[in-house]
């Protein structure tokens, strides 16, 4: 039997490294709304983002820049900005004031988690003129973030973790890793995969375990299945994690 969910997996094909893939919101009822909320994303930011990565926020301590000012359809003159590029909005000067997030980095212990990125926009004519469907680094924009402390979220394990997975359930953390060849800037897809080595019963860690998800040919002792996760509240903002300063 072959995982038929891993893109890289002989007889697979069907699922690509995607990061992480919010599934059922964390009340479990499929009718409720996402938590959506935008933020914004400074210029200073070192690291490419895309749908699935997990967003922390970049408080005073780790990014010394402002929060977003206006959303880019306020801005009205061209703009020496390398970010908006002589983009023009509306000038009708509506104030959108929004936290600055960045890319969480596997291995963090310290920053707080805002979410999973879920798309970006309002995308500023910059982006918008060179087609991008991802945040590049060194580029100031807005993105848009699930911040359910609870959502379940679907996410590939690349190899088999060393006890089996059917020990690993319920209570287990773990971290995700980069695998920075398979994210996708032709479709802003992340290539953010569950990291298998890191499961452990550890606080720090930003990922809990809830199953193996039930998506048909999905093979738990078999490299590429997926996983269905949750995130550490104790390391959400939106749970139980401290203040940022």
């Amino acid at each position: 039997m072959v995982n038929i969910t891993n893109a890289g997996q002989l007889g697979g094909g069907f699922r690509h490294y995607a990061g992480l893939l919010p599934t059922t919101p964390g009340d479990g009822d499929s009718r409720a709304r996402a938590s959506v909320r935008y933020f914004h994303v400074a210029s200073t930011n070192a690291a490419a983002m895309f749908r699935g990565d997990i967003m922390n926020i970049a408080d005073a301590d780790t990014t010394p820049v402002a929060g977003g000012a206006d959303l880019p359809q306020n801005i009205s003159s061209p703009s020496a900005s390398v970010i908006v590029g002589g983009g023009g909005g509306s000038g009708l000067g509506n104030t959108s004031m929004a936290p600055n997030v960045a890319r969480w980095a596997p291995g963090d212990t310290t920053n707080v988690i805002a979410g999973v990125c879920v798309g970006f926009g309002p995308i500023t004519l910059y982006q918008a003129k060179n087609g991008f469907q991802y945040l590049p680094a060194a580029t100031e924009a807005w993105v848009a973030v699930e911040t359910d402390p609870a959502v379940e979220m679907a996410i590939t394990v690349p190899t088999v973790p060393g006890t089996a997975f059917n020990l690993q359930l319920m209570g287990k953390g773990a971290d995700v890793q980069a695998n920075a060849p398979q994210q996708s800037v032709r479709f802003g897809i992340s290539g953010v995969s569950l990291n298998p080595a890191s499961i452990a019963n550890t606080a720090t860690l930003p990922l809990r375990i809830l199953n193996s998800g039930k998506q048909i040919g999905n093979e738990p002792t078999l490299p590429g299945f997926v996983a269905n996760v949750m995130f550490n509240q104790a390391r959400h903002w939106r749970g139980s994690a401290g203040y940022t300063v």
